[in-house]
């Protein structure tokens, strides 16, 4: 290979992967054609990439980028996974396709600078998605929304009853004894009042 075509694949790596800030290295050595290909589809069906890279020269493009760990794990037939939200959703796609694709070796990776391993990837796919996530979230909040509500009815229930229970306790009042009234419309307490004496 000439040096020309070497510098193109190298500066071909650094475009690939200048805004990368996690990627993980796995192997599809003895994979075929077709399932290879498949793969590939179901990765960029997540917005997720997959590149076979030749190591020395990936290393040399890798080097002084925040993906420099990698060249540890650049060992044998190397291809390079980058893309989705995090490095999360990446092991998690990973981890179901090893599942069928038995030739999918997951060695490791690198996020944020920091290098991870199979078991660190393996654990991360383990995790619940964001959306997962989320809807834990708000099914918390709407429980603990439904436990005020249920207690505030559950008072208010009990307040209502004591009431009644009040109610029945009580004896009922006495009703107010009716004024008599006299055969004209008038009340018959105006007869009580002392009548004026005559003159003598």
């Amino acid at each position: 290979m000439s040096r020309v075509i070497k510098e193109k694949i190298v500066e071909r790596y650094q475009g690939r992967f200048r805004d990368a800030s996690t990627v993980a290295v796995v192997s599809t050595q003895g994979t075929d054609v077709r399932r290879m290909t498949s793969f590939r589809g179901e990765l960029r069906s997540r917005g997720i990439r997959a590149m076979q890279v030749q190591n020395r020269l990936c290393r040399r493009a890798l080097g002084s980028t925040n993906l420099e760990a990698l060249k540890d794990l650049l060992r044998g037939p190397s291809t390079l996974v980058w893309g989705g939200d995090n490095i999360v959703e990446i092991a998690k796609v990973l981890a179901g396709e090893s599942k069928t694709l038995k030739t999918l070796e997951i060695r490791g990776g690198v996020s944020e600078g920091r290098v991870l391993t199979k078991a660190d990837l393996e654990s991360f796919a383990r995790l619940p998605s964001r959306e997962e996530l989320i809807g834990q979230i708000l099914g918390r909040i709407l429980g603990q929304a439904r436990r005020v509500a249920a207690l505030v009815t559950a008072s208010g229930g009990r307040l209502a009853a004591q009431v009644r229970e009040v109610e029945k306790k009580s004896p009922p009042p006495e009703p107010a004894a009716a004024e008599p009234v006299r055969a004209d419309g008038e009340p018959a307490a105006a007869e009580t009042k002392e009548a004026p004496k005559a003159e003598e």
